[in-house]
């Protein structure tokens, strides 16, 4: 059975898909060439030919035994063509799917069960299209071919196996949405114990430390089950299937060889071509045995297409919806880095918005800290910045442009716990900057404040995930791969809170002063909690639910008395915190 919307996945591979059903065409032709020789041999030996006589027939037949291998190997490496297009373009396209809806997107969904997905799931569509759907198309020219010269033989012969050959494909098709169901249970189940498996080895260290090990070893026992119910589950149906399939692939040339002991009992056929009718009606069938077998082989990626393609269409994905100010476009000043213009900001799901009315312009060059309690709209502010989100009402520019469709390399992130790639420190900091000397590298971690580093070696490994590092360690590698890259807006997002206050100044100030090649300033964005470091910015934004309740500069701010100076009075111990 062919899915329709599954086919959309193998666009990527139409023409070795040609190849390799072109090359089943030809083996099908030659496995129908070989069966008339042999039949010709058969016939000739029991009606006492001569050898010599037989030797054309017996030539072909040794022909055909030897090209059948050679198509087969050609076949073979055209199927793995059509694996490695699908696979390429199908994951190519999920990650892009993935990139364009951003974090914010698919709230609810577990990193395993994404990371499965895209990786088992695609690897499940290769038999599928590089097997599967070729052979479609082959056993459908082969039965019709076959049947049509089993009905120039003898009318009844070639009836009877038509009708057998039109029940093998239909028959099955009444389990397939007892058998979807299965599949999907079964797909469930197993993404769902890849994450948990996956979520497991992300934690174990937190999980030890709490004790939780047993209860978690009870969570993967019980993953386990689940999973294995499903898949016996699955093949508890497939088996049923596969046996009425496979009666109907024995009771199709058995039912025309009856047929033609008949015919010949009655004289409208002769005795001789009872090996012809035989030998055709095995290759009738045949072509159905190895669509049956690529069929249960790649049930796996029919199961996981359904979930790749609701990847593909945002099902679940981003709501975009529509800044009612695209009609009317904001003028946005050159000198403007950043613009929140009246933005309305809600979380897929949330019933409170986030930021409302919230209203915002930085300038271009500038050093600018966002401060506030837990939950007052900070990290939003961050992700539309990013472009990870888009808002309600009103809009998010970042250099004139909307948020989303900002160029690429435009804005840098670095986070409270950046990420690190499992090498050195040089291949980290290269991500950004391929063409960097060793020189640049190491003046952009000096820039960062971490010296130690470079002299501990840029070859250094830093481990999965960073883990070689510490926190401060990780961090400043994380802000010199951000100047490395020259981006024109910083974001740092608490990017110094595992340095000590003293760096944490001696970053901002060198920050102040970072300029691109061109010779134009930074603009740096500082979600900052340690208010204290933050007494050399430009200009600090004090936000609480959602909106702008303070700006202007830290010690305006702290002599006043507003929600700036509480939260520094707490955290210079003035007032009971």
């Amino acid at each position: 059975m062919i899915h329709s919307r599954l086919i959309r996945l193998g666009r990527g591979a139409r023409r070795p898909l040609v190849v390799v059903t072109v090359l089943g065409l030809v083996l099908s032709a030659l496995a129908v060439i070989q069966a008339f020789a042999l039949a010709t041999v058969f016939s000739g030996i029991v009606a006492g030919t001569p050898v010599d006589a037989l030797a054309p027939a017996l030539v072909v037949v040794a022909a055909a035994l030897l090209v059948r291998p050679v198509f087969v190997a050609l076949r073979e490496l055209a199927v793995h063509s059509v694996a490695g297009a699908v696979t390429r373009s199908v994951r190519g396209r999920l990650l892009d799917a993935e990139a364009a809806a951003g974090p914010l997107a698919r709230p609810d969904a577990r990193t395993g069960t994404r990371q499965s997905l895209l990786t088992d799931g695609v690897d499940g569509l290769e038999p599928y299209f590089g097997r599967y759907v070729p052979q479609v198309v082959v056993t459908a020219v082969t039965v019709v071919a076959v049947v049509t010269i089993l009905i120039a033989l003898d009318p009844v012969v070639g009836l009877v196996t038509a009708l057998i050959a039109a029940t093998v494909p239909f028959v099955p098709r009444l389990w397939d949405r007892a058998l979807q169901a299965r599949g999907d249970d079964h797909w469930s189940a197993y993404s769902d114990m890849n994450a948990d498996v996956a979520d497991s080895l992300r934690g174990m260290e937190t999980l030890k430390l709490l004790g939780a090990t047993t209860d978690r070893r009870r969570t993967l026992t019980e993953s386990s089950a689940r999973l294995l119910h499903a898949t016996l589950g699955q093949l508890r149906l497939s088996l049923l299937e596969s046996g009425l399939t496979g009666f109907l692939l024995i009771a199709g040339p058995a039912a025309a060889l009856l047929a033609a002991f008949v015919r010949i009992a009655s004289g409208d056929l002769a005795a001789a071509s009872v090996f012809t009718v035989t030998l055709l009606a095995f290759e009738a069938f045949r072509p159905f045995r190895e669509l049956a077998n690529h069929w249960h082989a790649g049930y796996l990626g029919v199961s996981a297409g359904g979930r790749v393609l609701a990847a593909l269409d945002g099902e679940p994905g981003r709501a975009r919806s529509v800044q009612t100010t695209d009609d009317a476009p904001t003028v946005i000043p050159d000198d403007e880095a950043i613009v929140f213009d009246d933005v309305t900001f809600r979380y897929p799901g949330a019933e409170q918005a986030s930021l409302h009315g919230f209203d915002l312009r930085i300038a271009r060059g500038s050093v600018v800290a966002v401060v506030g309690p837990s939950g007052a709209g900070k990290s939003t502010l961050v992700n539309l910045v990013l472009g990870f989100g888009d808002p309600e009402a009103g809009r998010v520019s970042v250099l004139g442009h909307a948020a989303r469709d900002a160029a690429p390399g435009t804005v840098s992130l670095v986070s409270q716990d950046p990420v690190l790639f499992s090498g050195t420190i040089r291949e980290n900091l290269r991500l950004v900057a391929p063409g960097a000397s060793d020189d640049d590298l190491a003046a952009a971690l000096e820039r960062a404040h971490a010296a130690d580093l470079v002299a501990h070696g840029l070859d250094s490994p830093v481990g999965d995930g960073g883990a070689l590092l510490s926190g401060g360690e990780r961090q400043r590698v994380a802000i010199a791969r951000a100047l490395l890259m020259n981006a024109p807006i910083i974001v740092l997002d608490e990017a110094s809170s595992a340095l000590d206050a003293r760096a944490e100044r001696h970053v901002l100030g060198d920050l102040r002063t970072a300029t691109l090649p061109d010779g134009s300033g930074v603009t740096v964005l500082v979600i900052a909690h340690r208010l204290a470091a933050l007494r050399h910015v430009d200009e600090v934004i004090v936000v609480d639910d959602g909106r702008v309740v303070e700006r202007g500069g830290f010690d305006e701010l702290a002599a006043s008395d507003g929600l700036f100076a509480r939260l520094l009075d707490a955290q210079t111990d003035r007032v009971g915190a």
